[in-house]
């Protein structure tokens, strides 16, 4: 693995996206990963930040409300397609899915959420700040479209301390 930094990334998190890619947590004895399609990378309080979006409704959402870190798996290569599908249809509270999915967490210094090495670029973050959206203060167009049935986003800014790539 090689370390880039934000600069020279910040294309490929933006085209990748939209193809998916695995937001994996951990805290305490509770492992999971998500698809995720939404994310922000960019510069806040002088750090360079990776911004998640989960909904209160998933598992996920369980194990990152009490977690210190998350990271977030890309597969340019599409090596992961099929995990991603899986991954965003099946819910972490009935399936292990590391193990459906022959996904293989790395675990690196001081840092309790793994990436998934079956990937090609991690954004390895420890979380420093979360808040919930506020209803009255989404446009009604965005409450319209994304939020009709009331299942709305927690999100985590995640300083990004380190960005591995194969």
């Amino acid at each position: 693995m090689k370390e880039l930094n934000l600069a020279a990334v910040s294309e490929d998190v933006i085209n990748q996206l939209p193809k998916g890619a695995l937001l994996t947590v951990k805290a305490n004895d509770k492992l999971n990963t998500m698809t995720i399609g939404w994310a922000t990378v960019g510069r806040i309080w002088n750090k360079p930040i990776m911004t998640v979006l989960v909904r209160f409704s998933r598992h996920t959402h369980e194990v990152i409300s009490r977690a210190d870190s998350f990271t977030v798996s890309f597969s340019k290569d599409g090596s992961l397609k099929s995990a991603f599908a899986t991954c965003g249809k099946k819910s972490g509270r009935d399936t292990d899915k590391f193990q459906e999915c022959g996904l293989t967490p790395v675990y690196i210094d001081n840092i309790e959420s793994p990436y998934i090495a079956e990937g090609d670029l991690h954004f390895i973050c420890k979380i420093v700040y979360k808040n919930t959206l506020e209803p009255e203060l989404l446009s009604e167009e965005i409450k319209d479209i994304w939020y009709k049935d009331n299942d709305y986003h927690c999100i985590y800014f995640g300083e990004i301390v380190k960005i591995l790539s194969k």
